[in-house]
C-alpha cells in the first residue's frame, strides 16, 4: 500500500485553495467589470436625455422674435 506523506496533502490542498481563490478573483473582477459598464451605459443614457431636455427648454424659453419695422 502506497500512501502520501502527510506533507504531500497539506500542498496539494494548499494549491487547490490557491486555485479556488483565483477562481474567486476572476469572477469579482468580472462582476465589477459588468457592473462598471452598466453605469456607463446609464449615465451615457442620462447625459442625452439632459440634453434633450435643455434643448425643450432653450426653445421654450426664447425670446418672441421682434416684429418687423414697417
Amino acid at each position: 500500500m502506497n500512501l502520501t506523506p502527510n506533507s504531500e496533502r497539506q500542498t496539494r490542498n494548499a494549491k487547490r485553495e490557491n486555485g479556488s481563490a483565483t477562481v474567486l478573483v476572476f469572477a469579482l473582477l468580472a462582476v465589477m467589470v459588468l457592473y462598471m459598464n452598466s453605469n456607463q451605459l446609464a449615465l451615457h443614457s442620462l447625459k442625452r436625455d439632459l440634453r434633450v431636455v435643455e434643448q425643450k427648454q432653450l426653445k421654450k424659453f426664447q425670446p418672441p422674435p421682434k416684429p418687423a419695422q414697417p
